[in-house]
């Protein structure tokens, strides 16, 4: 039965892909919602209904129950209660009940049989009803007098599904009859609106099947299809006219379409210009006219026409591809480079009939090859700076290395040759610390720890920093910090290590005897830090790039001082972090030179009230210890040995691994000073195995490394050491780090991160 009435509605009302279809699919469907929101909307109104009515009864039983239970709470009768509470039994929607004295204790209960008996304790009252697991209670407490005497509890069963299942017949025959109502109206409708259409269809499909684009489709009674019929035929008029127009075209656009939508342009078979976009007219000034033909080639560079005029011909003559770069005069007087391709176009029997391409203006893309070739030819330079100024101190540090071997030389001497190997190593750790801050800066791996510092702190630190240079060539330093002193909230590290190296640049650059003034000011618009100098002064062509890497304005071999080329960028980097700006003037070459740091007003803190104290008397010398030196270069290890014996400390030095195992448990010293990168057992290691000892529990651990990015610090942190130090470390910061730990006998809390010299 089934497979004769299939196809009898298949006919009716067709696939759902059909239009028929989804007539009668959107007429069902929409009542089908409607009967379905309908019934939703009354089964919520119902649910809602009956929640409410049962609430409101528990509370109105509850009102009642706490006014006839009263006497029975106050005096903790509960015969009385028991009583009270039977008479909920004529409730046929309560199914339990209880009476709780003021304190929680049950005094008095009711439940039928099928019910869940009430809590032993009183419930938390809450004074509404509450639905829980298919039921439905309240719990409140009962009040006389402003006396509160106890707690009543009322439970019923919530049967929200009681009354639904009587609609479910009426909903089911509604839907039904609505369904063969919509059956009935699709039927009906389908001659009136479907006709049409599927008339129009069988014409489409016809003119696809049989390819014969003179079929028309007829029109139409029904106004809205006859404006579509009208149109479709007018379409199909339409294209036939420009059938042929379209084959002629399709290869030119098919070759303008390959080509980036810059700077287009078209030529016939013979290589004559017949078009060319406004983009390249722009550039070059041209008309259109002035373009045509050969018109393009006056806008040539003069020392590149012929050739290039010579070259497009042989390229027409041989139909090869045109890929050629030359210099057009632009509306700007200048020459513009210009990269030019083009393609030929070919009709059905490969002839040429003509030329497409592209002109695109590559001005950019040599400007960024010049600047690629100006930053190799300062990367040059500056390799070179770079080992010329770490050659310079290489030669007196040998020169005095040799002078205290030798056997003839005085006290004077030596003291002599050891400040000299002083200040060169010192000046090398300068180079590197200056490149190491530049490389963190640019990578971004740079932190600030900003803390409050005084004003004339900050300038105190970087004139200290500077003093030795300055004093060497006999600078008259004039220092003026404004009044009242004020605080900043900064990082007075890095902050006055951008200051000392203005105030060094100031001293190297101005002749011996020179002038140099330090000048700090603020107020609400933030702080300024001038550095003003007498010197050698800057050409105002140098003063846009003298903040950039590798900036130097005499070549390394003119210069008289030394130096990287990379200070005033470090100066930059430090001044930008902190959210301020650095700027640099000159009235010329020999006319001195001023620079100036501006920080923001959000960095000014008031001066905080200090305490006055007296001086104490001088420490006496600090306690002494026995300390493990660790490491595989053994003049770094012998060095640093002497160094800690001659503070008073009894030193032993190992020079891997497993020989600063051995010797630690030979010796068991208080600290131990162990570099990280070793040929057996790194320092990480030794670090945990050391921990995993008695004495190395408790021992003092800095690691000396040549390592100090974040994640070397925090590596040295988890395998257990203390401090880390980046080589080369200041024996004096050594030796502060080895008496707060003898003093104390405890390691610090935790990995000190900042210790970095």
């Amino acid at each position: 039965m089934n497979t004769s009435v299939s196809p009898v509605l298949r006919s009716s009302f067709g696939s759902t892909a059909s239009l028929r279809g989804k007539l009668w699919l959107v007429m069902v469907t929409t009542i089908a919602v409607a009967l379905l929101t309908m019934t939703a909307a009354v089964l919520y109104r119902d649910l809602a209904g009956y929640r409410r009515s049962l609430a409101s009864e528990l509370a109105t039983q509850a009102a009642i129950m706490a006014q006839l239970a009263s006497p029975a709470l106050s005096f903790f009768d509960s015969p009385v209660a028991q009583r009270n509470l039977s008479a909920l039994g004529q409730n046929p929607r309560i199914d339990a009940a209880a009476l709780y004295t003021f304190d929680g204790r049950l005094l008095a209960s009711h439940a039928r049989q099928d019910a869940p008996p009430p809590p032993a304790q009183a419930p938390e009252p809450t004074g509404v009803a509450r639905l829980g697991q298919g039921r439905m209670e309240l719990v409140r407490e009962v009040w006389r007098d402003g006396e509160r005497l106890g707690v009543i509890y009322l439970g019923a069963h919530y049967d929200r599904w009681a009354g639904v299942r009587g609609y479910s017949g009426i909903v089911i025959a509604m839907l039904l009859l609505s369904m063969g109502v919509a059956l009935l109206l699709a039927v009906f409708l389908r001659r009136a609106i479907t006709g049409p259409v599927e008339a129009l269809a069988s014409v489409a499909d016809d003119i696809v099947s049989r390819r014969d684009p003179t079929l028309r489709a007829l029109d139409t009674p029904v106004e809205e299809f006859s404006v579509v019929v009208r149109a479709f035929n007018s379409v199909l008029d339409e294209a036939e006219e420009r059938t042929r127009e379209l084959r002629r075209s399709e290869k030119l656009y098919r070759a303008i379409g390959e080509s980036i939508d810059f700077g287009v342009w078209v030529c016939d078979a013979r290589g004559r210009n017949v078009y060319a976009s406004d983009s390249f007219l722009r550039l070059t000034g041209l008309t259109q006219e002035q373009c045509a033909g050969f018109g393009w080639c006056d806008a040539l560079h003069p020392d590149e026409a012929a050739a290039t005029t010579e070259a497009w011909l042989a390229c027409v003559q041989t139909g090869s591809f045109w890929y050629r770069e030359n210099r057009y005069r632009g509306v700007d007087g200048g020459f513009h480079p210009v990269l030019s391709q083009g393609v030929p176009m070919r009709d059905e029997e490969g002839r040429i009939t003509g030329w497409a391409g592209i002109n695109l203006d590559i001005s950019r893309l040599k400007k960024t090859e010049e600047a690629l070739r100006e930053a190799d030819r300062r990367k040059d330079e500056f390799l070179a700076t770079l080992a010329h100024e770490l050659r310079n101190p290489l030669a007196p540090i040998r020169h005095a290395a040799r002078l205290l071997g030798a056997r003839r030389v005085d006290e004077a001497q030596a003291r002599m040759a050891r400040e000299i190997i002083a200040r060169q190593v010192a000046r090398m750790a300068l180079l590197l610390d200056d490149l190491l801050e530049v490389s963190r800066i640019t990578r971004g791996r740079l932190e600030l720890r900003k803390e409050r510092v005084s004003l004339a702190a900050l300038v105190r630190a970087a004139v200290e920093t500077s003093r030795p240079l300055i004093e060497a060539k006999r600078h008259e330093l004039i220092i003026d910090v404004q009044d009242p002193p004020v605080d900043l909230h900064v990082d007075p590290l890095r902050l006055s290590q951008a200051l000392s190296n203005l105030l060094t640049n100031a001293a190297k650059y101005t002749d011996a005897g020179g002038r140099i003034e330090l000048v700090a000011r603020h107020g609400p618009e933030g702080v300024a830090l001038c550095v003003r100098d007498s010197g050698i002064g800057l050409p105002p062509e140098a003063l846009p790039t003298i903040f950039e890497m590798f900036s130097q304005v005499d070549s390394a071999i003119d210069r008289s001082e030394g130096g990287l080329g990379i200070g005033l960028a470090l100066v930059k980097g430090l001044v930008v972090l902190h959210g301020g700006t650095v700027e640099a003037a000159s009235d010329g070459l020999g006319m001195g030179s001023t620079f100036t740091i501006r920080l923001p007003a959000d960095c000014l803190r008031q001066p905080l009230q200090q305490p006055v104290a007296g001086r104490g008397e001088p420490e006496a010398a600090g306690p002494k210890g026995s300390v493990l030196v660790v490491d595989d270069n053994q003049d770094a290890a012998t060095a640093l040995a002497m160094v800690l014996r001659n503070a008073g400390h009894h030193v032993i030095a190992a020079h891997s691994g497993e020989e600063a195992l051995r010797a630690g448990w030979q010796h068991e010293p208080d600290a131990v000073l162990l570099d990280i990168g070793m040929p057996d057992l790194n320092g990480y290691e030794v670090a945990r195995r050391m921990r995993g000892t008695g004495w190395g529990r408790h021992a003092l651990l800095i690691a000396l490394t040549g390592w100090g990015q974040k994640g070397d610090i925090e590596r040295a942190g988890a395998a257990g050491f203390d401090v880390h130090l980046t080589k080369p470390a200041d024996p004096g910061r050594i030796e502060e780090l080895l008496q707060e730990y003898l003093a104390g006998r405890a390691p610090a809390e935790g990995l000190r991160t900042g210790e970095v010299s």
